[in-house]
């Protein structure tokens, strides 16, 4: 038998594209529901697999993952580009829950607002709402302004696109990989929301390092974070914590709680805050249910 490691590249239907470490791809099958964590293999993952030759193999082992994302799902992720455009209207209580899953699992969020050549009006919205909290790359997937994502793949880095349908992640991929060619679509007239045209996650390697195409979406939950820990996958949230009355504070009903007081000067976005609380409250009401 002959073993060989790889990266799963794409996963359709139990069938399974590894990129091996000899640079060739093989079509490998699991021979049963093989399983890591309760989680089926998924893009990105490091698999041992037997060569069965003429392209084929069948997946032996999983490799211990360093991290994964549920929405994308994608596993050992450096980096995630969570793109933001004009149009859709910017869903900013989704992308608050994808640079919160980002920091669970020690992935450096990148903000992409995408479409500036359409309109700016989104840099703004954007930058009060997480400057400082994450980079922010403005550009358009019709012009060189996509070559500022390239240094963050430097090092043979794995990178994955993020947010809702329609906001440009394929157009993005294109413009920086035309070879990929992914389909790309628009708004729904009916809706005014996005239609999907990426059907399925797929790697490619892109300028040293590796791209992940993800299908856009438009729900994100944080069920796997308790409510009390939240707070602590904020940032600023953390270094302004330090002059609260209490170490615990959540920042919602305690007194003398310093976020609350930086909301009130004008220091931390109202808006942001806002949605910090219906996002503890969720969870609240989620761990309430539980039992």
């Amino acid at each position: 038998m002959v073993t060989k490691y790889g990266t799963v590249v794409k996963s359709v239907g139990g069938v399974f594209t590894v990129r091996g470490e000899d640079g060739n791809k093989y079509i490998c099958f699991a021979p049963k529901k093989l399983r890591y964590n309760d989680y089926d293999i998924v893009v990105g993952d490091k698999i041992k697999f037997e060569d069965l030759k003429r392209g084929k193999g069948v997946v032996l082992e999983i490799i211990p993952r360093k991290n994964k994302l549920v929405r994308p799902e994608i596993a050992n992720v450096d980096v995630c580009f969570v793109v933001l455009a004009c149009e859709p209207q910017p869903d900013l209580y989704l992308c608050d829950k994808v640079l919160i899953n980002c920091f669970q699992e020690k992935i450096e969020p990148v903000i992409v607002v995408n479409k500036v050549d359409l309109s700016k009006e989104t840099v703004a919205v954007v930058e009060q709402n997480y400057k400082g909290l994450a980079d922010i790359v403005c550009l358009s997937a019709l012009d060189d302004s996509v070559q500022q994502l390239c240094k963050y793949l430097d090092g043979g880095k794995v990178a994955c696109f993020a947010g809702q349908s329609a906001v440009g992640k394929t157009s993005i991929l294109n413009a920086l990989l035309p070879e990929a060619k992914g389909a790309t679509g628009g708004l729904s007239e009916k809706s005014g929301r996005g239609v999907h045209t990426t059907r399925h996650s797929s790697l490619h390697a892109v300028h040293g390092g590796y791209l992940v195409d993800t299908c856009g979406f438009s729900l994100c939950d944080l069920h796997d974070i308790r409510s009390d820990e939240l707070r602590l996958y904020l940032d600023d949230f953390v270094e302004l914590s330090h002059n609260c009355k209490y170490n615990s504070c959540t920042h919602t009903v305690e007194p003398d709680c310093a976020v609350k007081q930086a909301v009130e000067r004008g220091e931390l976005c109202k808006a942001r805050y806002e949605r910090y609380l219906e996002e503890y409250n969720e969870i609240k009401e989620f761990e309430k249910n539980q039992y």
